[in-house]
C-alpha cells in the first residue's frame, strides 16, 4: 500500500498530531444537518456544486492498470454554461510485490459520499485551512455498512489512498487551469501501531478536494436524500440523481427535466458507446432505476433521426415525482435558512441562480 506523505514521518501521539491540524468553522457547521429533525439526520447529506458534476470516476474494468501510457483519460462537460476539458490521472498504488495505477471508481465514490456524511453529522472540520472531516476507520467502515456497502479494513484504505493519489486537472475552454488537484488534498491515516494502541478509536483525517472546499465556503452545497443516492446501485443513475438534485431546484410537473442523451451521457462518467441502442438502453435502465426509487414518476422520450431510422441522438422530458418534489422544498428551505443565518453572521456566500 502507498504511503501518504501528508503523515509519514510524525512521532508521537498520532490523536495529538491530527487534533494540532483540524479546526473547527462557521462554514463547516452549517455544511453539518444537525439542525434538522432528530429523524431526518440520518437521512440527508449535502451535494456540492461542480465538483459533483465533474465526470472523475472510471466505471468498470479499464480502471486498473499497469501501463503508464495509458495512465490518463480525457472527458469533456459543461457546468453553469462554461465548457470544461478534464482530464483524470490514476493514483499510484502498491499491491503486494507490484505497483498498480488505480482510477477513482465506485468504491471511491460511496468511500466519499459517507466521508461527507460523517462531516455533516458533526464531525467536519478545517484541515491546514481547508475543509475535511475527522473520523477513525472503524466509523467509516460500519457509515458504508450501514448504506449496504460492505468493504473490508484493506479494501477502505486502499480507496482512500486512491482518492489522495488520483488527480483531477480541470481546464477552461481557452486552455486556462481551473483546477489541478488530487480527489482529497490531505489524508492522514492511523499506523498498525496506532490502531493497536486506541483501536477502533484511532483518529484520521482527510481535507477535501478543493472544488469542495470552495462549495462549502461560498455555501453552494444543498441538501439532498443521501439515503437514496446510496441505495440507488445503478453508477448511472446515481450521477444522475444527484445532479437532479443539484441544479433541479424548481422541479415540477411545469418544469421538467429535459436533457438530450448525447449530451448527458457525453458528461457522465460512463461516456457515449459508438452503438445508439447501446446508450439508449444505458438512459432508460437509469431513468427505470429513478421511478423505483421515487425520483421521477415518468419520463417521455423523443427520438432524433438522421433520415428516416437512423438514431443520432434523444430528448427526454423527465417529470419528478412528488416525493422528490417535498425534497426539493426541503432543500430549496434550508437553503433560504442558511443565506438568512450568514448574512446575520457576516459571513460572505455566493448567490448563485440554479439551473440545470
Amino acid at each position: 500500500m502507498t504511503k501518504d506523505n501528508d503523515t509519514t514521518g510524525q512521532t508521537g501521539d498520532r490523536d495529538q498530531y491530527v487534533e494540532a491540524n483540524i479546526q473547527q468553522s462557521e462554514q463547516m457547521d452549517m455544511f453539518s444537518v444537525l439542525d434538522l429533525p432528530t429523524k431526518q439526520q440520518p437521512d440527508y447529506s449535502n451535494t456540492v456544486d461542480i465538483y459533483d458534476a465533474i465526470p472523475k470516476y472510471v466505471w468498470g474494468k479499464t480502471r486498473e492498470h499497469e501501463d503508464l501510457k495509458a495512465a490518463s483519460i480525457v472527458r469533456s462537460c459543461t457546468i453553469r454554461g462554461r465548457k470544461l476539458t478534464v482530464k483524470l490521472k490514476p493514483a499510484i498504488i502498491e499491491k503486494g510485490d507490484k505497483t498498480v495505477l488505480i482510477y477513482a471508481g465506485q468504491r471511491e465514490e460511496l468511500v466519499e459520499d459517507a466521508l461527507r456524511k460523517i462531516a455533516v453529522n458533526g464531525q467536519g472540520v478545517y484541515v491546514k485551512d481547508k475543509a475535511g472531516v475527522s473520523f477513525t476507520l472503524y466509523e467509516l467502515m460500519k457509515e458504508l455498512e450501514r448504506m449496504g456497502h460492505t468493504y473490508s479494513l484493506d479494501e477502505v484504505k486502499e480507496a482512500l489512498f486512491v482518492c489522495r493519489g488520483a488527480i483531477m486537472e480541470c481546464y477552461s475552454e481557452d486552455g486556462e487551469s481551473v483546477m489541478n488537484s488530487s480527489l482529497f488534498g490531505l489524508l492522514g491515516l492511523t499506523t498498525r501501531k496506532d490502531l493497536e494502541k486506541k483501536g477502533r478509536s484511532a483518529k484520521c483525517y482527510v481535507q477535501f478536494n478543493p472544488l469542495v472546499n470552495e462549495s462549502i465556503m461560498n455555501l453552494t452545497f444543498r441538501q439532498y436524500n443521501y439515503q437514496i443516492g446510496m441505495d440507488i446501485r445503478s453508477p448511472l443513475a446515481r450521477f444522475f440523481y444527484k445532479r437532479m438534485a443539484q441544479y433541479w431546484t424548481q422541479a415540477s410537473e411545469s418544469h421538467p427535466y429535459q436533457p438530450n442523451l448525447v449530451a448527458f451521457l457525453e458528461q457522465s462518467p460512463r461516456g457515449l458507446t459508438g452503438k445508439m441502442g447501446e446508450n439508449l438502453r444505458a438512459m432508460r435502465s437509469a431513468l427505470d432505476t429513478l421511478k423505483k426509487h421515487k425520483v421521477i414518476s415518468r419520463y417521455d422520450e423523443e427520438k432524433v433521426l438522421k433520415g428516416k431510422q437512423k438514431v443520432i441522438d434523444a430528448r427526454y422530458t423527465i417529470f419528478p415525482h412528488p416525493d422528490f418534489v417535498k425534497e426539493v422544498i426541503r432543500a430549496n428551505q434550508r437553503k433560504n435558512a442558511l443565506k438568512t443565518r450568514a448574512l446575520r453572521n457576516d459571513i460572505e456566500f455566493k448567490d448563485i441562480h440554479d439551473k440545470s
